[in-house]
């Protein structure tokens, strides 16, 4: 079976990446957000020639940015993410992944209303300025200690529905589910939802996440089969950020999809 089979990176990486077999790459909008303008169209002429696209974005603010807290600036944030999803557009972006964990956490104690408010206005600004490039926003579930929101695929989908944008779905990063111990039905029951995968050997310490092999002890084949019985036609994307050597440890996981009866569709070229 064909699926769409994508990869983490920097632009450094592209053709390192498409040499390796993948259909595409997934980069980072804090990497496009520090070029300078000729940086930025350098990034993009580079993509243009590595001959496969990239097609998810993730984390449109700074990971250490908390949007609850008095010194997160609203207008501040509306210019950023203007920038970041003109930029992210301009590379191609159907989809900018929201995970952020620490981002989006809401406070415990204090004026926990004002910061639910606080947080609204502020996704609701991404999702219009997103829609206004044709881009998607996936907002992720992440595992509790990562998060205080959103930590399922039915919280995400209930998360989704009190927004109600046609530009906001969800994915599954397989981590999350198996530390919270979540059922693979969740994924048939929301895959209307799902628009994107994150995969990697989920048995690692986090942040420790390195490439799922055959060889690790982990079983991947229920989880497999699942996106196989829900046709699933989306990008799995392998999310590592440890590496034994970078080029050999991605092209070993299309040896290792191929075992699991799943090449991507550059294997027909």
């Amino acid at each position: 079976m064909h699926m769409r089979l994508g990869c983490f990176g920097y632009i450094k990486d592209l053709d390192t990446i498409a040499k390796a077999g993948f259909d595409c790459a997934e980069l980072h909008i804090k990497e496009l957000m520090g070029f300078d303008e000729g940086e930025y169209r350098a990034a993009r002429a580079k993509l243009r020639d590595c001959g496969i696209p990239a097609e998810v974005y993730d984390n449109p603010i700074p990971l250490d940015s908390r949007i609850a807290d008095a010194s997160f600036d609203l207008a501040f944030y509306r210019d950023y993410l203007e920038k970041a999803c003109d930029r992210a557009a301009g590379m191609g972006a159907r989809y900018i992944v929201f995970g952020n964990g620490r981002a989006r956490s809401l406070p415990t104690e204090g004026d926990i209303e004002a910061a639910r408010v606080k947080f609204d206005a502020f996704f609701i600004m991404l999702l219009e300025i997103a829609a206004a490039r044709n881009i998607t926003i996936l907002i992720e579930p992440l595992g509790r200690k990562l998060s205080n929101i959103v930590n399922s695929l039915p919280e995400a989908v209930e998360f989704i529905k009190k927004y109600g944008r046609l530009n906001l779905k969800t994915f599954v990063d397989y981590r999350y589910m198996v530390e919270l111990q979540r059922p693979l039905t969740d994924i048939a029951d929301y895959e209307l939802y799902i628009r994107h995968i994150h995969l990697d050997n989920p048995t690692t310490v986090f942040p420790e996440r390195v490439v799922p092999r055959l060889d690790d002890g982990f079983d991947y084949a229920p989880f497999l089969e699942m996106l196989k019985k829900i046709s699933y036609k989306e990008i799995i994307s392998i999310e590592a950020s440890v590496f034994r050597d970078y080029a050999e440890d991605i092209h070993s996981v299309i040896g290792f999809f191929a075992a699991h009866g799943i090449t991507p569709y550059r294997a027909e070229l």
